[in-house]
């Protein structure tokens, strides 16, 4: 059978230096800098996302990542309340950068199929190019029927991607350019359009990029719902 980690997208690379150089003892409480504070925070993280990466959701042990991560359980449980908070931060931080590219595309109302392309173009990018938020999603695909939570948490995060993209439908709905709906809904059933299952989303990630997808993307939505 295959282990956790041979089922999942590559691991994040460590972004900081070895554990032996960072891991300190666990933070045991005491006034110290803010700059020190995030900074333990930061690295937390870091050592979260890789320990997701190798064992997933249900393998992560909060006392390991204290032993990597220098910074005490205590601490963790007060800043994030458990290792769901923990993920769902990272899936925060994964959400920024992508929200910002996808509110970054040029809605133009005069064409609409050209701003779809655009939309699904980086959508896509932004999506599959981040890794460690394609490596969180391939876990809570993996664990969702022992931990169904991980996928609402992805879920709830994705309806506000779509945001721009569910305002733009509003406005071609306006316009009478598409058909009246609710424009969230509409922005899913184009979100499945582009990603055609999560799994296909993080196991065949070339099949989402081929040449010319994103066009006849946009002719299949807005036949569908002209």
């Amino acid at each position: 059978m295959p282990t956790m980690q041979s089922r999942l997208p590559p691991p994040v690379p460590p972004q900081a230096p070895s554990q032996a150089k960072t891991a300190k003892q666990p933070w045991r409480g005491g006034r110290l800098p803010q700059s020190e504070v995030e900074r333990r925070i930061a690295h937390l993280l870091e050592v979260a996302g890789r320990e997701f990466a190798a064992r997933g959701f249900g393998g992560t042990n909060l006392d390991r990542l204290v032993a990597l991560s220098g910074v005490s359980k205590t601490t963790i449980l007060r800043r994030f309340g458990s290792k769901e908070g923990l993920f769902n931060t990272l899936i925060d931080q994964t959400m920024v950068a992508i929200r910002a590219r996808l509110a970054a595309v040029r809605f133009d109302v005069e064409h609409p199929r050209r701003t779809i392309e655009q939309f699904i173009d980086a959508y896509i990018e932004t999506a599959i190019g981040n890794p460690l938020g394609h490596m969180l999603l391939g876990v809570a695909i993996l664990e969702r029927t022992a931990s169904p939570h991980l996928s609402r948490m992805i879920l709830d995060q994705a309806r506000e991607g779509l945001r721009p993209i569910a305002d733009f439908i509003a406005r071609l709905m306006e316009r009478g350019i598409l058909c009246r709906a609710d424009p969230m809904e509409v922005a899913l059933d184009l979100q499945g359009l582009m990603t055609q299952g999560f799994r296909v989303f993080v196991e065949n990630p070339a099949f989402l990029t081929r040449p010319g997808r994103s066009g006849e993307i946009a002719r299949r939505f807005l036949k569908g719902w002209s």
